[in-house]
């Protein structure tokens, strides 16, 4: 039997980002390479017509933009209101809420599929 091997084409990192309960949104080591957030310092927030939830990256700051701050060799956003306020999540809850993040066709953009572990 001749068999044509598959071979994984995707990244062994997982590809997230956590809503810690101090209102950081934290990027996984997966997320911080395919948004190379090495160079791209700063992101956007925002919802197509179906209420889909999208990530914006950028190396420019404008008046749309949050600050993607590094503590040690991890990146996170501080985004309270954006929680709160545009999400409705309630970060200091027991349960985790976690956005795993999916590729769209620009590359400085990715989708957001909210899940939530329950405590």
């Amino acid at each position: 039997m001749e068999l044509k091997i598959l071979k994984p084409k995707e990244s062994a990192l997982v590809s997230k980002i956590t809503v810690h309960k101090t209102g950081k949104l934290g990027f996984s080591k997966g997320a911080m390479e395919q948004l190379e957030l090495e160079s791209n310092k700063f992101c956007k927030f925002g919802m197509n017509k179906e209420g889909e939830l999208f990530i914006i990256v950028s190396n420019e700051k404008d008046n749309e933009t949050y600050n993607v701050a590094k503590a040690g060799d991890y990146y996170y956003v501080s985004a309270k209101a954006l929680l709160e306020d545009d999400l409705d999540i309630d970060y200091r809850s027991k349960n985790t809420t976690i956005f795993d993040l999916f590729k769209t066709e620009n590359k400085k953009i990715m989708k957001m599929i909210k899940r939530v572990i329950t405590k």
